[in-house]
C-alpha cells in the first residue's frame, strides 16, 4: 500500500537522462553537478515502466510478475525507491507545476 504522502503518478524529471542495459540503469541528473545514480536490473525495469506512463504500483506489479516475486514486497521496495527518487528530484509528480523549489 502506498504511503499517503507520495503522489499516485510520477514521471522521470526532464533533467534526468537514463541509460538502461541488461545489467541495470544509470541515471544522470543534469542539474548542478551532474550526479549519477545506479539502479538494479529490477529498478531499471521499473523505471522503464514509469517512463512509459505506468503508476509506481502498476510498474511494481509488472516487475513482480516478470520475476515471479511477491507483489507486496516489490511494491514496498518500489515505493521506497519512489520516495528516494522524488527527494533527489529524479522523479516528479505528474501534473504538478514546477515552482521555485524545484531548481
Amino acid at each position: 500500500m502506498p504511503a499517503l504522502d507520495l503522489p499516485e503518478r510520477v514521471r522521470p524529471a526532464s533533467t534526468v537522462r537514463a541509460t538502461v542495459t541488461g545489467h541495470g540503469a544509470m541515471l544522470l541528473d543534469l542539474r548542478g553537478r551532474g550526479r549519477w545514480y545506479a539502479l538494479t536490473v529490477s529498478g531499471a525495469r521499473w523505471w522503464q515502466h514509469l517512463a512509459d506512463g505506468a503508476t509506481p504500483e502498476e510498474a511494481a506489479d509488472r516487475v513482480a510478475d516478470h520475476y515471479g516475486a511477491a507483489p507486496e514486497q516489490v511494491r514496498a521496495d518500489m515505493w521506497q525507491l519512489t520516495r528516494t527518487l522524488l527527494e533527489r528530484r529524479l522523479l516528479r509528480p505528474c501534473g504538478e507545476q514546477r515552482g521555485w523549489w524545484w531548481r
